[in-house]
C-alpha cells in the first residue's frame, strides 16, 4: 500500500502544471524498445507538454516474428527530441567500419571513443558498441557469439556540447546491449557503462608567429604514445625517430595502432629526410572473436584481404601512392579467433610509374614479417596482453594498384 501510494503521489506531483504527459511519458519510456533503454538517466528528460510515440520491432519484442534485428526501436517526442537504438545479431557484415585506417584517431573525420567500450561514432554521426555474447544468442540460424548496438539520444543533456550528446549515446547502447546479454543468458561480463568520451579528430593544431611567418609548435593528436603501441616502428629495427598513436577504446576486440617518422613539431617535412626505401611509416591492427569475420570481410570487399594471392594484383606503382605491403595473420587470443594485419611504408622521391625490382620486394617482405613478429612479440602490445597463441601467417597484399 505505501508503494502504490508513493507512485501515485509521484506521478501526482508530475500532472501539477495541469498539461498532464509526464506521467505517460516516463511508463512509456519504462516499457518501450522491451523495458532496455536507462530509464533513471533519461527520466528527467521527457517532455510535459507532449506524448510520446513508440515504433519498435525485433525478436527481442516479438519471439515469434522473423527479423534479423533483436531490437529495432525509436521513441519520439514530436517536436521535442527523440530515443533511438537498434541491436542486430553479428550474423552478418558489419555496416559500421573496423578497417584500421578508419578506426586511427586524428586524420580528416571526427568522431568520439569511450575508453573500455568497443565502438565509436563515425562521419554519420551514429555511434555504436560491440558486445560479447560467447554462450550465443537465440534464435538465430546459427550460433552467433556477438552483437552490435547503435544509439542516438535526442534529449537535452546534462552537459554541453557534442561530448555530452555522444556520453548519452554510449551509454545508452551499452546499457542495452547489456540488458539483451542478461535477457538471453549468453554469458561474458556486462560492458562499463562509460564516465566519459574522448574526441578523436586532430583538430587542434598550435602555432606561433615567427617573423612574419607561422610555426607549428605543437598538436594535440589524441591516442599519441599510448603504451600498447610503444616501440612499434624501433622495435622492429626500423632507423628513425618514431612517433606512435593508437585508439583508445582499451578493447579485447580490437586494437590499431600506427607510427611514423614525421617530426610532430614540423608534421611538413621529417628530420632528418629518410633517403629512397627507407621505411617512413607503419601500422598494426588486430580484430578478435565476433569483430573478426566483419573485418576480414571489409577488407575482402576492397581487394585488401590476404585472400588475394601473389599474380592477383600488379606490382606498378601508380604516381603519388605509397610504396605499402600488408601481412595478415591469424591467432587465438582471449577473445576467440583473431586477424592481425601489420603493414609497412617506404620513402620515395621518384613519383612516376615503375615497377619495384625483385630484391626491392624481397625487402618488403622481410620488412612485414619483422614487424609482425615484433607485434606479437612486444610486452606491452595488444597480442601479448591478449595471450595470443597458435599464430599462423596468412599472406601478404600489396599496397598498390
Amino acid at each position: 500500500m505505501l508503494s502504490l501510494t508513493g507512485a501515485v503521489l509521484f506521478f501526482g506531483a508530475d500532472r501539477s502544471d495541469g498539461r498532464g504527459h509526464s506521467a505517460e511519458n516516463r511508463a512509456q519510456l519504462k516499457r518501450a524498445c522491451a523495458g532496455l533503454l536507462p530509464y533513471e538517466e533519461l527520466r528527467g528528460a521527457v517532455p510535459d507538454d507532449v506524448a510520446g510515440v513508440v515504433s519498435q520491432y525485433g525478436t527481442m519484442l516479438d519471439p515469434d516474428e522473423e527479423s534479423r534485428s533483436l531490437v529495432n526501436c525509436s521513441l519520439t517526442w514530436p517536436g521535442y527530441g527523440s530515443v533511438r537504438v537498434r541491436a542486430v545479431a553479428l550474423i552478418s557484415r558489419m555496416p559500421m567500419t573496423v578497417r584500421a585506417e578508419d578506426i586511427l584517431p586524428g586524420g580528416d573525420d571526427d568522431g568520439y571513443e569511450a575508453p573500455g567500450v568497443t565502438g565509436r561514432t563515425g562521419e554519420d554521426g551514429r555511434s555504436w558498441v560491440v558486445a560479447e555474447c560467447p554462450g550465443g544468442l537465440e534464435g538465430r540460424v546459427r550460433e552467433v557469439s556477438g552483437m552490435y548496438v547503435t544509439a542516438a539520444v535526442d534529449l537535452p543533456a546534462s552537459g554541453k556540447g557534442e561530448p555530452a550528446s555522444y556520453l548519452a549515446d554510449f551509454r545508452t547502447a551499452v546499457q542495452v546491449a547489456n540488458g539483451i546479454a542478461a535477457a538471453q543468458k549468453c554469458g561474458g561480463s556486462p560492458l562499463r557503462i562509460p564516465a566519459r568520451v574522448i574526441d578523436t579528430y586532430e583538430a587542434h593544431v598550435t602555432a606561433d608567429a615567427d617573423g612574419g611567418n607561422m610555426k607549428v609548435v605543437g598538436i594535440d593528436e589524441p591516442g599519441l604514445g599510448v603504451e600498447k603501441c610503444r616501440g612499434l616502428g624501433g622495435r622492429a629495427g626500423f632507423p628513425g625517430k618514431w612517433t606512435v598513436s593508437g585508439d583508445l577504446q582499451d578493447s579485447r576486440l580490437l586494437s590499431v595502432c600506427d607510427a611514423t617518422v614525421l617530426d610532430r613539431e614540423d608534421p611538413t617535412g621529417t628530420d632528418p629526410t629518410p633517403p629512397d626505401g627507407a621505411v617512413v611509416s607503419v601500422s598494426a591492427a588486430s580484430w578478435a572473436g565476433p569483430l573478426s569475420e566483419s573485418a576480414d570481410d571489409q577488407y575482402n570487399r576492397t581487394g585488401d584481404s590476404y585472400r588475394f594471392r601473389e599474380g592477383e594484383r600488379t606490382k606498378v606503382i601508380p604516381e603519388s601512392e605509397p610504396h605499402e605491403l600488408a601481412l595478415w595473420a591469424r591467432s587465438e587470443c582471449a577473445a576467440g579467433s583473431t586477424y592481425h594485419r601489420v603493414t609497412v611504408s617506404r620513402e620515395t622521391s621518384d613519383l612516376s610509374m615503375y615497377t619495384l625490382s625483385e630484391a626491392e620486394r624481397a625487402t618488403f617482405s622481410r620488412d612485414v614479417r619483422k614487424l609482425m613478429d615484433s607485434y606479437l612479440a612486444a610486452p606491452d602490445g595488444w597480442p601479448m596482453k591478449q595471450r595470443c597463441h597458435d599464430t599462423e601467417v596468412l599472406g601478404e597484399v600489396e599496397g598498390w594498384r
